[in-house]
């Protein structure tokens, strides 16, 4: 219970992130402005008028002058502004504009490989006249936009006051998020230390105030640790005989001193080396093998019941499977148990499997009387 109320506070507080950069205000004006119209005829005239441009383009082909593309590049772009474009013609549009583009760049790059220098400047400079007309066309206040522009660029303490306007939104960004950064860093000592009061409120208020450093500094090492580990865990794989072997409570409190220490995977797999261990495995298919035993649900528990059968005693082990998965009862030295690697893709290569253990991970049940580890070892008898 108190690991899901952790990951709805987690989610909780990643919403009022987002709400607090402006990520839900984008939905909000996706729909805004005018909506193209739904035409009689279901936009089978536009896309008539737009097949058309294309054909005429690929007509003229060489003759395809930078007049002829802009004329039409304008004549496209206002009946787009006017909203004349039926809606089920919207995308077409920026294809049929490409296609046009991709014809007249076809002839731009023969002139620049046949023309002389001369003669491909005064093509440039048609170009760049064509292409002045289409802008004062299509938006006849942009050169007094660019002009202001300049004017304002080429003020005296432009510079200074945009410096002071970019440290303004910092601060205020920062502050925005500042009790975000409270509760985060709380449910994280919370997490680590598993009680609510802080022992050090000093350090904790220095990490407080450089919440940003301290948030970054803590994700990076989460996802260092977290790949070193994975990579760790594939170099050992690699050297066990069965591929879906599972790892010991001893193998893996090595794989974490060596991921949280500043040595490198190499001088793991030398201290592998020495202590004999081979590579039998290639390392493709334990990648893939071990991301998936990472992604598959670890909710396996086991019950034990003792039995005495005509003098004889021993245990009897039911393995218990996730929901929706049937369980299977194995005997100890059964020679027709399954291997571990048909237990694996009877049950895990699932579709759901990703659903359980991404959407909602399971806590794993304790059951009484066994330890704390993957082996179903009975403490009582």
């Amino acid at each position: 219970m108190k690991k899901v109320a952790l990951i709805m506070a987690k989610i909780i507080l990643a919403g009022f992130f987002l709400y607090n950069i402006g990520f839900f205000s984008l939905f909000n004006n996706i729909e805004s402005g005018p909506q193209p119209p739904f035409k009689a005829d279901g936009g089978k005239g536009d896309q008539e008028y737009l097949n058309g441009k294309i054909r005429q383009a690929q007509m003229w082909g060489e003759n395809y002058t930078p007049e002829l593309y802009f004329a039409d590049l304008t004549e496209i772009k206002i009946k787009q502004q006017n909203n004349d474009f039926d809606r089920s013609v919207v995308i077409m549009v920026n294809n049929s504009i490409n296609e046009l583009l991709a014809v007249f760049h076809e002839n731009v790059c023969r002139h620049r490989q046949q023309d002389s220098e001369e003669e491909y400047q005064k093509f440039q400079e048609r170009l760049t006249v064509a292409q002045k007309k289409c802008e004062l066309l299509i938006d006849p206040d942009s050169q007094k936009r660019r002009d202001e522009f300049n004017a304002k660029v080429n003020r005296p303490g432009f510079w200074a006051d945009l410096l002071l306007s970019i440290i303004f939104w910092l601060g205020t960004f920062y502050l925005k998020n500042f009790p975000l950064a409270f509760f985060l860093l709380w449910i994280w000592w919370y997490q680590e230390k598993e009680k609510i009061r802080i022992n050090n409120p000093l350090s904790f208020l220095i990490c407080l105030l450089l919440y940003p450093v301290t948030i970054i500094r803590v994700w990076h090492k989460s996802w260092r640790f977290g790949t070193r580990m994975w990579a760790m865990k594939i170099e050992l794989k690699r050297r066990q005989t069965d591929i879906f072997s599972m790892i010991s409570d001893d193998e893996m409190a090595d794989i974490k001193r060596f991921a949280a220490s500043n040595l490198k995977v190499s001088d793991y797999r030398q201290y592998l080396d020495n202590r004999g261990f081979r590579r039998q495995q290639a390392l493709l298919p334990v990648m893939a093998i071990t991301t998936l035993l990472l992604l598959a649900p670890k909710t396996w528990g086991a019950e034990t019941s003792y039995c005495q059968n005509h003098g004889t005693i021993g245990y009897h082990l039911e393995v218990k499977a996730p929901p929706g998965i049937n369980g299977q009862q194995l005997e100890p030295h059964d020679d027709q148990a399954a291997s571990p690697a048909i237990v694996f893709f009877d049950h895990f290569i699932k579709p759901e499997f990703l659903v359980w253990k991404v959407i909602w991970p399971p806590a794993p049940e304790k059951h009484s009387g066994f330890k704390k580890n993957p082996d179903p070892v009975p403490l009582t008898y």
